[in-house]
């Protein structure tokens, strides 16, 4: 039939239909569980869905920027929703309604006592993100003690590799929201503490013995904090400002990048909700990321690709969440000039964080890894396993790896547990 048509228009018909099937966007394919994403199938893949959502729609720009650019490699693994104390979700259900409400000062909340403050987060809610902060900051489902007996500070250079490995010892006593008190009591001494923590390091030589109790509160205090002076063999008083300062030992963290967000929401300029999406999140790690018993680099980290730059991506799995994303503005005397935190909308857990200089320029990205366990009493809860803060102006990373064997509600330790006492006896006799 195209015979009939002379030559001319035989190639405008050509044409005609080249440019219709051009046009015509390619049918989106749903991907199996464990297809990888990195900087060779990103174009190709983005388009495609995964649990029934598009691939590009889960992932933040700087995100996806990591896999495009930095040699991030997003492997896709089944959502898998958390599981949690069913007390912790009794006291969540009864702060349903309203109940709970910021207090008029700015500096605290009223009528709460356990589980997440906020369970039902409202973007044309104006306060909607100072909930999620609150949220973030009293409802993580770990309930009253944890404890990491030992714990990994990675240091890696973007060209050279793992540079220090620095192990810690981390504790933690919450004060308030007790809902696994094993005695009842939902808070610990007169309701203004907020809780107590205390991080001793235990190798390499030359910081051993060095440690920091501090004491955080609820109505906006500033912290009380005191460090074990290795030299001296003293507990002396820090500054309250601390929160702000660097994490030692060469990392690219401060206190404040704990969690995401380690200070009273009130110290902060301000806080714009921007939204409730889907994100692709190592939620679930069961990989094993660090074996202490290894006898090489590759053994003892052998999710992490220590063959090539930048050497600090650990080979996990990604499942979607749903997470709400909350813009924070520092105080002026902060290193950064902004932070988006990206925090889990099932159960109020750290996924991401975003980090901008003063000048508004992109500067670090945090990563923050979950994993479901079991307490002490046999009850389930929701932990950070392990994360990193990466720098990438420094071309420079801090990955941090939990033990196998950390500590939850333990209901042995209790108000006197984390004390200058006890920071001393550790930090003395490291």
């Amino acid at each position: 039939m195209l015979s009939s048509i002379p030559d001319r228009g035989r190639r405008a018909t050509f044409a005609a239909v080249a440019l219709t099937l051009a046009a015509t966007p390619a049918v989106a394919a749903e991907l199996p569980a464990g297809t990888r994403i990195d900087a060779t199938t990103l174009e190709r893949l983005q388009n495609d869905t995964f649990e029934g959502k598009a691939i590009a729609g889960m992932l933040p720009d700087k995100l996806a920027w990591q896999i495009r650019e930095k040699g991030l490699v997003v492997t896709l693994k089944p959502s898998q929703a958390w599981k949690a104390d069913p007390r912790y979700g009794e006291w969540t259900n009864r702060n349903r309604g309203g109940g709970v409400k910021l207090a008029a000062n700015g500096k605290g909340i009223d009528n709460w006592q356990a589980g997440i403050p906020f369970p039902d987060i409202d973007a044309k809610d104006p306060e909607a993100a100072t909930k999620v902060i609150w949220n973030l900051m009293l409802g993580q489902p770990i309930g009253c003690y944890w404890s990491q007996p030992s714990y990994l500070f990675l240091t890696v250079g973007g060209n050279s590799g793992i540079e220090r490995e620095m192990l810690w010892r981390f504790s933690r006593v919450n004060m308030v929201g007790r809902y696994c008190d094993p005695n009842g009591k939902l808070t610990l001494g007169d309701g203004t503490a907020l809780r107590k923590e205390m991080l001793v390091a235990l190798e390499p030589f030359d910081m051993r013995g060095t440690g920091q109790l501090s004491v955080q509160y609820l109505n906006g205090d500033v912290s009380r904090s005191w460090a074990y002076v290795r030299s001296v063999r003293r507990v002396r008083t820090i500054s309250g400002s601390s929160w702000m300062d660097p994490v030692g030992g060469g990392t690219d963290m401060v206190n404040d990048d704990v969690d995401t967000f380690n200070a009273h929401p009130s110290w902060y300029g301000g806080y714009k909700y921007l939204g409730k999406r889907w994100v692709l999140a190592p939620a679930n790690v069961e990989t094993v990321l660090w074996n202490r018993g290894g006898k090489s680099k590759a053994e003892v980290y052998p999710a992490l690709d220590l063959s090539k730059p930048p050497y600090w991506y650990p080979q996990v799995g990604y499942e979607p969440r749903e997470v709400h994303v909350v813009e924070t503005t520092p105080p002026p005397e902060h290193p950064y000039g902004k932070k988006i935190i990206y925090v889990d909308a099932q159960m109020p857990m750290p996924r991401y964080t975003e980090i901008y200089d003063k000048r508004g320029e992109f500067w670090k990205w945090g990563t923050w890894m979950s994993r479901n366990e079991l307490d002490a009493q046999k009850n389930p809860v929701v932990a950070t396993y392990a994360g990193g803060i990466f720098d990438f102006k420094r071309n420079h990373a801090t990955m941090f790896l939990s033990s196998d064997q950390p500590v939850y509600n333990d209901p042995a330790m209790g108000d006197d547990s984390l004390s200058i006492g006890t920071l001393e006896s550790i930090g003395g006799g490291s």
